[in-house]
């Protein structure tokens, strides 16, 4: 009897452009469709592809949630780590990392460099917008913290409220400091990735999001 072929092993993560691939593919795709004549271009200088050839896709695979939606060139991201982060702040040039940012939220860079100075404190947030778009670029919007005790938050700041507190640490104790503004929202973080199913303790620990329109 013959043995079975063996299938092809599938991408650890699917993206839709315009069909389920990896995420080299889906950015090799849009940057091919974005250079055909039928293509409408807004406001940008024809840099379309520019994270690709930085290598930013082999950095950003893990941590790009899959396009479940199939928004067009459009990936999140809530969980982004130090090894990641260390990564993106080689790749992006110095002035976009002191630039970018969302709206009135701190620059890309202060917080990658706040996620590597504080692995076990921080996670980023946020999207990207790959090369199909004219506006292509990796955002921060926010924050995940972990907190040694619970703080009282909420979206509305009610009576009581620690919000402030809470921001107070981030921007001192862990250096997210160049926002011109308090983040919009904070609220307890119950997400993906950092609860502990293993019985360990690490349910117990306190994550809250913070979070910049």
């Amino acid at each position: 009897m013959p043995t079975p072929a063996v299938p092809p092993e599938l991408p650890r993560r699917r993206f839709t452009s315009p069909e389920l691939v990896d995420l080299t593919t889906a950015w090799q795709l849009e940057e091919r469709m974005a250079a055909t004549e039928a293509a409408t271009h807004f406001w940008c200088d024809d840099r379309h592809g520019w994270m690709l050839r930085a290598g930013m896709h082999r950095v950003l695979e893990p941590v790009l949630l899959p396009d479940v939606l199939g928004a067009s060139s459009f990936y999140r991201f809530v969980e982004l780590g130090a090894e990641v982060a260390a990564d993106l702040l080689e790749r992006l040039p110095d002035d976009y990392l002191a630039t970018e940012r969302q709206n009135d939220g701190p620059s890309i860079g202060a917080v990658l460099r706040a996620v590597v100075a504080h692995p076990d404190r921080l996670r980023a947030h946020g999207y990207v917008i790959g090369p199909g778009r004219c506006d292509e670029r990796l955002t921060v919007e926010g924050v995940l913290v972990r907190c040694d005790h619970e703080f009282a938050v909420g979206e509305h700041h009610c009576p009581g409220c620690q919000c402030d507190e809470l921001y107070r640490y981030v921007v001192v104790g862990l250096g997210v400091d160049d926002a011109a503004v308090p983040p919009h929202e904070v609220s307890p973080w119950r997400g993906w990735g950092l609860r502990d199913p293993s019985g360990s303790g690490r349910d117990e620990e306190h994550w809250y999001r913070l979070w910049w329109d």
